[in-house]
């Protein structure tokens, strides 16, 4: 019988099962994705006993660090440092590739349950130059081939690889890598007092603790010992310590090297987000429901006349809507197949799908469709069992069954759909304000690419790209607004400062197009450039002179209008510019371009850089685009959110047809007698309009201050930001009225236009 029904009210199966498989689909998708997040270093065995030391300023601290605090305390079973750095490397038989390395302690893998395909965990990284791989590297350039014992050089030197690691996985905190070096290397890489001294504070620490002890306890007497010994801490620049154990550091406010993290409120967002599409899909499911039953009434009266009870009809609605539920979930998980990829790239994630499916999780889908299926049919059964059977029977059965509980529905409906459309017009808004913001400087036609050039060719490569068409300038620098440049921490009037510090040739202003105002200070090889950050800083007056700058007074060059070297997450903060000398080693070359065919002259630049270097492989981009990945995760979201709220307009507006269908069965006869009393059409309409607009004002009314609500703590996130323009949610009243009026309308001009003869016949 019910298949049958299916069969002969198509428009009705096809909405009814389109809508469930898509907000299902987002449901499936968005669950596998919280279930991803929150799953992050479960797998680790020693999770309970690993920490990360923090401080209030990060998780970074100096090579000797982890073996002080060994020494001093019994409670630490071993520690690792980790760093994340690339280099060009050369292996015997092939060309140069760039290479994304971590560099760890040995006992790494022992800490870390991080799986080997080849190798001890124990004696991987035994040696100083020894070396592992990842699997998937291993393939790229060995082939099929073991690479255990063969080696490969980085600045000349000779590292044997001893070991191959299945690839980080996703639900590890810790950043992909090719390859893993042995920490110890350092030394040769960069300068032998790197290891010794606590001068460089820019690695990460991981403790595992012996079993049994409280390592966290330990803090405030390791925290009173740094404020003597560690500058980091006696200087003032950390106040606090703390060992943050491993299940926290995922969803951490404190960033470190070599990690990657997320936002625990944004996975909250989004869980929020899945419950909201199911809630929405289960009222739309519940409203076309209750509207379909009037066609049902005969079938349904006739049934309990042959003694059918009211649990009966009660079991039958719930069982024909779980059978709906499982056609829209075999339906969602072919749709969430197909969209997995579209998914991933907007949430930078790998789901994987068809490794997450497993026993449990196909448990908890059964459970949520039974529970849907349930939910979604007991509330129209309920209703059904209201009719008169007898009166139906009769045909003297009259539609006047209020239906305030589905007004209610309708609303919440609009309420979430309203909110979703200001939230999307206020993220969509922002991650424009952020990708158009005046930085400062100029980041059209700019071209980076790391610099691999050696300090006695500088001159030569820039007389040679300053001849290529296209090429207007270039300059070499250390630190630019798209990498922030390096920090300096000095104590200025016995009070501590942070500096960010860039080193640059004199082309680099002009050709980043910064306002500099000079200064009446002689010109200095020892002088330097500061902005307006740092002037206030310092309190130097309207025009700075010189400063103390560690242990010796420099004259200032001039002072720089203050532009962004971070993203627009942070506030502009104080920075000092060095001259670039001849023994200094530039981290890049920013190239400044003309013409309208910049890939043919990138090509030629590439040329260039591939003569002077025999073909090392270097990193590069444009400018602009390099600051408008700092925004990439806001611009994925804010389309993500777009398609959620799409899916909420659409279910919502099948859902108001339903109750517009439902609500115009009942005023039929109403409609007749006003039309023959001489009603105009477009009265009768406007009548039948009204109490929608009703719903979708009211709708307005609770998702504005939500909305508005969400927002404001979204955007505290950012130090810049788009104002809270009252139109947006006016613009956002306006769509989701305008969609509710051209769902409704089409039916109540059908109603109006009717003939009111027909009409007083109907029963």
């Amino acid at each position: 019988m019910f298949v049958r029904y299916l069969q002969r009210n198509r428009l009705f199966t096809f909405v009814t099962l389109s809508g469930f498989a898509i907000s299902l689909m987002f449901v499936f998708l968005l669950s596998v994705y919280i279930k991803q997040e929150l799953s992050v270093d479960k797998f680790q065995l020693n999770k309970d006993r690993i920490y990360r030391l923090t401080n209030d300023h990060g998780s970074s601290f100096a090579p000797p660090i982890g073996d002080n605090i060994k020494n001093q305390f019994s409670e630490v079973e071993s520690f690792t440092r980790v760093f994340h750095n690339s280099w060009n490397v050369k292996f015997q038989e092939k060309q140069q590739e760039h290479v994304e390395f971590m560099l760890v302690d040995s006992s790494f893998f022992t800490m870390f349950s991080f799986k080997l395909k080849e190798g001890d965990p124990k004696e991987v990284l035994a040696s100083k130059n020894s070396a592992l791989v990842s699997s998937s590297f291993a393939r790229k350039i060995f082939g099929s081939s073991n690479p255990v014992g063969k080696t490969f050089a980085i600045n000349q030197i000779s590292f044997t690889i001893s070991g191959i690691f299945q690839d980080i996985p996703t639900n590890s905190h810790f950043k992909k890598c090719d390859g893993i070096l042995n920490f110890n290397i350092l030394a040769d890489l960069f300068y032998k007092e790197v290891l010794t001294t606590n001068d460089v504070s820019s690695f990460g620490l991981y403790f595992i603790a012996r079993k049994g002890t409280d390592l966290p306890s330990k803090a405030p007497q390791i925290l009173e010992e740094f404020k003597k010994n560690y500058w980091l801490f006696s200087n003032g620049y950390a106040k606090t310590l703390r060992f943050e154990p491993l299940s926290e550091v995922y969803f951490s406010k404190e960033p470190g090297p070599s990690i990657r993290q997320n936002s625990s409120t944004s996975v909250f967002i989004f869980s929020a987000i899945a419950l909201l599409i199911l809630i929405i899909a289960i009222i739309n499911y519940i409203n076309l429901t209750v509207a379909q039953s009037w066609f049902r009434t005969k079938e349904i009266a006739i049934k309990k006349m042959m003694g059918s009870s009211k649990m009966a009809v009660i079991y039958q609605n719930i069982l024909e809507s779980v059978t709906l539920c499982l056609l829209s979930s075999i339906i969602a998980v072919y749709l969430a197949f197909m969209f997995e990829p579209f998914f991933n790239a907007q949430m930078d994630c790998q789901l994987n799908l068809g490794e997450n499916f497993s026993l449990s999780l196909l448990i908890i889908m059964l459970g949520i469709i039974l529970l849907t299926g349930f939910i979604s049919g007991i509330i129209p059964a309920i209703v059904v069992n209201k009719f008169n059977p007898l009166e139906v029977v009769k045909g003297n059965f009259t539609r006047n069954a209020k239906s305030n509980s589905s007004k209610v529905l309708i609303t919440f409906q609009y309420s979430i759909a309203i909110s979703l459309i200001i939230c999307t017009g206020i993220i969509a808004r922002q991650s424009s304000f952020m990708q158009n913001f005046n930085t400062g400087f100029n980041k059209e036609n700019l071209f980076w690419m790391e610099n691999t050039i050696n300090a006695n060719q500088k001159i030569a490569f820039r007389n040679i790209l300053k001849s290529v068409p296209g090429v207007v300038d270039l300059t070499y620098c250390c630190g630019s607004p798209i990498d922030g440049g390096n920090n300096q921490s000095f104590t200025y009037k016995e009070k501590p400062v942070s500096f960010q510090e860039f080193v640059v040739d004199s082309v680099f202003f002009n050709l980043m197009g910064m306002k500099v105002t000079k200064s009446e200070a002689a010109i200095s090889k020892n002088g330097v450039w500061i902005n307006r950050a740092a002037v206030k800083l310092l309190d130097l007056g309207e025009n700075p002179i010189s400063f103390r700058y560690y242990d010796k007074e420099v004259p200032v060059l001039g002072v720089i209008d203050d532009f962004n070297f971070y993203s627009l997450h942070k506030k502009i903060g104080p920075l000092i510019v060095r001259q670039l000398n001849e023994t200094d080693f530039p981290w890049k070359i920013i190239v400044k371009l003309e013409g309208v065919n910049l890939v043919s002259t990138v090509k030629k630049i590439r040329q260039v850089q591939t003569s002077f270097t025999a073909g090392v492989p270097m990193e590069s981009g444009f400018v602009e685009d390099t600051i408008n990945q700092f925004y990439t995760k806001e611009v994925k979201q804010s389309k993500l959110i777009g398609a959620f709220t799409l899916l909420s307009i659409i279910i919502s507006s099948m859902g108001i047809f339903a109750m517009a269908l439902y609500y115009i069965q009942q005023k039929v006869k109403e409609i007749g007698i006003r039309r023959i009393n001489g009603a105009k059409v477009i009265e009768v309409v406007i009548m039948l309009n009204t109490n929608f607009i009703n719903w979708v004002l009211i709708a307005f009314i609770i998702a504005c201050p939500i909305a508005w609500f969400a927002m404001h703590k979204w955007l505290q996130g950012f130090a810049y930001k788009t104002e809270l323009s009252w139109w947006i949610f006016a613009l956002a009243g306006v769509i989701a009225l305008g969609i509710a009026l051209l769902t409704v309308s089409w039916q109540s001009w059908r109603a109006a236009t009717r003939n009111p003869v027909e009409a007083l016949r109907y029963k």
